[in-house]
């Protein structure tokens, strides 16, 4: 009930931010059922492959096609099936009260409505889910008297790893936090138990199932590098990349105790980059790091000693340390390793109730923090109503993000408060001076209000930024015919031409141009060229229509003359 009552007024948000282009406008979602072309297509951009995730997407729209609803309910009920296992798992580390209060706190807390309330946040959940079914499954089979039980239960185990796996790639993690969870359970030393597991063996049909994965992942996914806008890291020396993903860890873990501002985006130039040896946040990773170390080596406790280690193992291939990712820092990704934070905070909690000094005084804090989680996560989710709200909230909780305010330009575009639009474009491209969809978006602004000279300085911003940018060169060509400038418009179409000599609206663009220039007959030639590759479309088809008739018209007058 704690993991289902905050995200009570989540069922109402629509699909917002990125659950249009993964899954409103995925054909391989909303098209027929295809089995091989969810198997065989990566989600957008092209490089992530998660056709479980995938599947579940299809199944929600098959059953009430376009609807938000069932979408949402089932990443609430998939949280409420998590957190069920985060007892679980607590219940074989910890005492009884313990595990319950870490699976209250993961169930209540906001960091988690990123993955819960945003409908691709999917693929943290089932990831956490079947990950955590490995880990419960796995230490059953290894007790397990019966031959065919054990059979059982480790075939249970390999399967929801895969399942995890073919959730998000970054499950992966779940061997060596099997292995830890073991350790943990026969209280062993680090040292003495990871010795202990690589000799049993029991990691090779999960590596086997890794390398099967990525095998099958590289014949699918396109190799598509991290951009400047979405991950800075990418673009820095790899020491300064190292150096600022533990910034940002310790960024995380302010995020775990203090959830007061949470963002749906931390794009450029949100997040600072660690730049030297003695930045503070960095720094402060490193005592976290530290510490923690100091915890998972030497404490007494084996769950404590789990609960450390957790976090750091789950956010291994997530974090940019090993390698860059496709971005500098999200709350979704904190889903999983929260779980290590809640058994750590619950186990204070236990220290707390064991002394009848602090008694009374601990269950205060923890239920006046599981009220508070409580009503922040339910907050939180009426930022994701729609873009509108959602793109508002970024712009407040993250102002340094190009793409917040690109973003919510685009949402003031479709409200036609053009003004407001300009100063987010603005905003966009003063952050990121390089992206030309700030710079696009300011030229539609300027041309919906009627100033076609901004218009058309804006576009050609836009082509000068990106000179292949095919929308900046159609909207440019056509402002200039609308303005009534057909030379210039003449020369912008041809450019276009360059980047997309087969693009239909250019070359109608280029058509008129040219009839507006006086030569009809060119005008002609190159518009029938454009209606054969848009064959559907009326506009054009008409307009050729009428070039033809004034051409069939000036050809009968110069017969006449003749």
């Amino acid at each position: 009930m704690l993991a289902l009552l905050p995200y009570a007024n989540a069922i109402t948000a629509g699909f917002v931010f990125d659950d249009t282009p993964d899954i409103r406008e995925n054909t391989t979602i909303t098209a027929q059922f295809d089995w091989l072309g969810i198997l065989a297509t990566p989600l957008p951009p092209g490089n992530l492959y998660r056709p479980f995730t995938v599947l579940t997407y299809t199944v929600n729209e098959k059953l009430l096609p376009g609807a938000p609803l069932p979408f949402h309910a089932v990443n609430v009920l998939l949280h409420a099936a998590v957190t069920i296992f985060v007892w679980m798992i607590g219940r074989r580390l910890f005492a009884p009260t313990t595990a319950l209060i870490a699976a209250a706190l993961f169930a209540v807390h906001p960091i988690h409505t990123e993955a819960v309330t945003g409908i691709v946040g999917r693929a943290e959940l089932l990831a956490a889910l079947f990950g955590l079914l490995t880990l419960l499954s796995a230490v059953r089979a290894d007790h397990a008297c019966a031959p065919l039980q054990r059979g059982i239960l480790n075939a249970v185990a390999l399967t929801s790893f895969c399942l995890a796996l073919l959730s998000k790639e970054s499950a992966i993690t779940i061997v060596p936090l099997l292995m830890l969870f073991r350790i943990a359970l026969r209280q062993e030393s680090l040292a003495n138990g990871l010795r202990r597991e690589l000799r049993s063996l029991d990691w090779a049909p999960y590596v086997f199932c890794i390398a099967a994965f990525l095998v099958l992942r590289a014949l699918v996914v396109e190799r598509i590098y991290p951009s400047l806008l979405d991950n800075p890291l990418s673009f820095v020396p790899t020491v300064v990349r190292i150096r600022s993903a533990v910034a940002v860890i310790w960024d995380y873990f302010g995020l775990l105790n203090l959830p007061l501002v949470l963002a749906a985006d931390y794009s450029y130039n949100q997040v600072p980059i660690a730049s030297t040896w003695l930045a503070p946040r960095f720094l402060a990773g490193c005592a976290l790091a530290l510490i923690s170390a100091v915890v998972v080596l030497h404490h007494r406790h084996a769950g404590v000693r789990f609960a450390a280690a957790l976090p750091f193992v789950t956010l291994a291939v997530t974090s940019n340390i090993l390698f860059p990712i496709g971005t500098i820092k999200a709350e979704r990704l904190l889903y999983l390793p929260s779980v290590g934070w809640a058994f750590a905070v619950s186990y204070l909690a236990e220290l707390g109730f064991q002394s009848r000094r602090y008694r009374a005084l601990t269950a205060v804090i923890l239920m006046c923090m599981v009220g508070a989680f409580a009503a922040r996560t339910w907050w939180r989710n009426c930022d994701w109503k729609d873009n509108a709200t959602l793109y508002a909230s970024m712009v407040n909780s993250a102002p340094n993000s190009s793409k917040a305010h690109y973003n919510l330009g685009n949402v003031l575009l479709e409200m036609n408060e053009y003004d407001n639009a300009i100063q987010q474009f603005e905003r966009a491209l003063v952050a990121a001076p390089w992206e030309a969809g700030p710079a696009l978006g300011l030229g539609i602004a300027y041309e919906k209000k009627g100033d076609y000279a901004r218009g058309i300085e804006q576009y050609r911003k836009a082509i000068e930024i990106e000179p292949d940018f095919l929308k900046a060169h159609n909207n440019l060509c056509r402002l200039l015919l609308i303005a009534g400038h057909f030379d210039d418009a003449l020369a912008a179409c041809r450019r276009g031409l360059r980047y997309r000599p087969a693009d239909s609206n250019l070359l109608h663009g280029l058509g008129v141009s040219l009839v507006g220039s006086g030569d009809l007959e060119k005008g002609l030639a190159v518009t029938r060229r454009a209606a054969a590759l848009a064959s559907s479309n009326q506009h054009l088809q008409t307009f050729l229509a009428r070039l033809e008739r004034l051409s069939a018209e000036d050809q009968e007058e110069g017969k006449k003359e003749q």
